[in-house]
């Protein structure tokens, strides 16, 4: 399924409603008067995986505000008030959140999304963006994320790699390379990007690029990922070949994402 077709461009969608996708894992999108107002997925951090995991909130401060200010959705009015973070950093990261939520989804793999209504027993989203993004945008960066991971390919990267430090590393001297630095830290053989992605409050595509650049450089080396085994505990018999594709490549349109929020691929 294509982006348009996954953001269901060319439906005339109004009002608040939520876009479930489905997909592995899929996810929920929230549109308020026809712009995504949040985005939320297994695949990729959340506003509050960004913000605390990444050391600009403490674990605290979010507690606090969480429970004086999510009941009468005023949650990022608290954590502003509050000092825990500035009100142009708090909107950025959410709207990073929401693009990363529907990259994630469409890099995973979309099958299909419908509309719902929003129930009164919905929680609302408990950091919107305010007032949100058009389905158009979103479609459009989508849609040039999905066709850099494609150049990606070449040197092996996907989502399911378990990347790994080629050596030691050396102490950090410029505070530039502290991502990159962090990436290789956690990058012990067991990790997929999205699990990098969660422990160090960043991106998955953000992650995802710095993983490749490291990889050109010779910072990193990655495997594909062990052989399925079967109900037996066993491994495919002679005769199989033993070696997994790292992820189906996509056909054109097979991604989703626009068509789900109503517009024609380009």
């Amino acid at each position: 399924m294509g982006v348009d077709s996954m953001l269901r461009l060319g439906e005339p969608i109004g009002g608040s409603h939520l876009l479930r996708v489905m997909g592995s894992p899929g996810g929920i999108i929230h549109v308020r008067d026809g712009l995504v107002v949040a985005a939320t997925t297994p695949a990729s951090p959340g506003p509050e995986s960004l913000l605390i995991r990444s050391g600009r909130v403490s674990e605290a401060a979010w507690n606090e505000a969480y429970t004086a200010g999510a009941p009468d959705d005023r949650l990022a009015a608290e954590l502003v008030a509050r000092g825990s973070v500035g009100e142009a950093g708090l909107e950025a990261v959410c709207l990073s959140a929401v693009f990363d939520a529907v990259f994630a989804m469409a890099l995973f793999g979309v099958e299909e999304s419908q509309p719902e209504p929003v129930g009164d027993h919905e929680v609302p989203p408990p950091l919107p963006v305010v007032p949100g993004v058009s389905r158009e945008r979103l479609a459009r960066e989508t849609a040039r994320r999905l066709a850099i991971t494609e150049e990606w390919r070449e040197l092996g990267i996907t989502p399911f790699i378990r990347p790994t430090a080629v050596r030691p590393l050396p102490a950090l001297t410029i505070a530039a390379d502290h991502l990159r630095h962090e990436i290789l830290t956690k990058a012990n053989g067991r990790r997929t990007p999205r699990d990098i992605a969660f422990a160090l409050g960043q991106g998955l595509f953000v992650v995802i690029k710095e993983i490749a650049a490291l990889v050109r450089e010779g910072l990193l080396t990655i495997a594909p990922p062990a052989p399925p085994v079967d109900d037996h505990g066993e491994q495919p018999g002679d005769g199989e070949d033993r070696r997994q594709p790292l992820l189906p490549r996509r056909r054109p349109g097979t991604s989703k994402i626009a068509k789900l929020m109503g517009a024609d691929e380009s």
